[in-house]
């Protein structure tokens, strides 16, 4: 496109909203056995190329029947960041955890401008085996395949197989009208300082399926003490730092925890 290129490959694309959505958080029943999502609300800033974008909020939420869950995003893009994202711009998923991990229903992106050219409005129907609806603006009905995510879910699906004890491994994402497969991989563990305070976290990588190694990869530093929430988020080009998410604060939903600490 002719502006700055700010779209993310591994569903984090920062226009903030269509993931950057980027992108992450939960609270259910993954698994017999399984730690619970929780819901809550989780505020990273975002960087691009060390420019500040503003703040990405990430929202889980139960839905209205067991093991539903609706995960919205919503940006607060600083000064230059509003050339290319909108404020008013909403993206949702609708998804539930079952024993076999996350499976999205419906999935949702108001870009936030009046001409709506990246609005999608997507269903999933995995009794027929199709997901249909529009996708940027155009008609789309495409047959899914075991595990297809959408670009919020994606962000979930680590979290929920890393609660039920499982490793991540490859997951196959819608991203506008094709289906990318992304190959999750543990790549060690560091204690880092945040805003939260200094947390023990375990690093994932995660790499398109088939790349070349030259292209973008992206970093995520889980926190199992937060429930596997991720609380720093790179992706690399070329061995440099692209885009950089850091947890900027973090409040509980559920009625039995404390908020943990924002600074």
């Amino acid at each position: 496109m002719s502006r700055p290129d700010c779209r993310a490959r591994a569903g984090w694309r920062p226009r903030l909203l269509p993931a950057i959505a980027i992108v992450l958080a939960l609270g259910g029943v993954a698994a017999a056995g399984a730690e619970p999502l929780r819901p809550h609300e989780i505020v990273y800033h975002f960087a691009f190329h060390g420019l500040s974008g503003g703040d990405l909020e990430l929202i889980l939420k139960p839905g209205t029947q067991p093991d539903r869950w609706v995960y919205e995003t919503r940006a607060s893009p600083s000064l230059l960041a509003r050339l290319v994202v909108s404020a008013e711009s909403r993206e949702r998923s609708w998804f539930r955890v079952t024993a076999n991990g996350v499976e999205p229903e419906r999935y949702s992106l108001d870009d936030g401008t009046a001409k709506h050219g990246d609005n999608s409005e997507l269903t999933y129907d995995w009794t027929r085996g199709r997901v249909t609806g529009t996708a940027r603006g155009a008609p789309l009905d495409l047959a899914v395949e075991p595990g297809l995510q959408d670009v919020m879910s994606i962000r979930a699906a680590p979290i929920v197989d890393l609660l039920a004890g499982r490793e991540p491994h490859e997951y196959a994402m819608l991203d506008g009208r094709e289906i990318k497969h992304y190959l999750y991989s543990r790549a060690g563990t560091e204690r880092i300082k945040t805003a939260l305070g200094e947390l023990d976290t375990v690093i994932i990588t995660s790499d398109r399926k088939n790349s070349d190694g030259h292209g973008r990869t992206w970093r995520y530093w889980y926190a199992p003490s937060l429930g596997w929430l991720p609380v720093r988020i790179e992706q690399r080009e070329d061995g440099q730092t692209r885009m950089l998410l850091t947890v900027k604060s973090l409040k509980w939903l559920d009625a039995a925890a404390a908020p943990a600490p924002a600074h």
